[in-house]
């Protein structure tokens, strides 16, 4: 049945074979996320290279732990979509955004799903981000998107950060690789110059 996942109870016999005796039905509900990339966007075509992200539903109350994850391809809009088969309708969720080399973003405030359903745009305003924290990457329209650099994913973009992208750029490294903050399989200048602009603001996660 689509929108749902199966799960198969199985027992044991004395001779230890298994058999199913019971499934159960977990229905998925569904984020429909929009978020951009700081490096990977670009003002002129107002698109983003297409990248992977991962999403954690978090719950409402310290120490925030995680319900449910998802991982989706991030369309040159911005746009995902992530199941979920875990989270429950009515049930507040904080939306935490991970993405390869960028910094860990947190929703402003929690979410609901409503219908085994949920929208939510990270790109509109800076006040989409718990903290504030995102970076404003046009102006018309005016759009909003995750500090890109934290290629060592500690939270931070630093000068660690900083000199592997540097090292990188001096070795001419290119591919799928973390240093790549403007996706363009290449590390080089650019990339140096938003993870050198972004240690200097001394960007780093801000969270519940």
């Amino acid at each position: 049945m689509p929108g749902a996942y199966y799960y198969f109870i199985v027992a044991q016999d004395i001779h230890g074979n298994y058999s199913p005796v019971a499934v159960t039905q977990r229905p998925v509900v569904t984020l429909n996320l929009t978020m951009l990339i700081q490096g990977f966007y670009n003002s002129t075509t107002n698109l983003m290279i297409q990248d992977t992200a991962r999403v954690y539903l978090r719950n409402s109350t310290a120490p925030y732990a995680i319900v449910d994850s998802a991982i989706a391809q991030l369309s040159n809009a911005g746009a995902g979509v992530f199941s979920f088969g875990n989270a429950v309708n009515g049930v507040n969720y904080y939306i935490q955004l991970k993405h390869r080399n960028s910094i860990e973003t947190w929703s402003k405030t929690v979410q609901t799903f409503t219908g085994s359903s949920l929208t939510y745009n990270f790109t509109t305003a800076k006040t989409q981000a718990y903290g504030d924290n995102l970076k404003q990457v046009d102006t018309s329209p005016v759009r909003f998107a995750a500090f890109s650099g934290d290629v060592n994913q500690d939270g931070t973009i630093d000068a660690t950060d900083l000199s592997r992208v540097d090292n990188d750029a001096f070795n001419s490294l290119s591919g799928y690789v973390p240093a790549d903050v403007t996706g363009d399989n290449f590390v080089d200048a650019q990339d140096v110059s938003i993870v050198d602009n972004n240690a200097f603001s001394s960007v780093s996660v801000v969270s519940p």
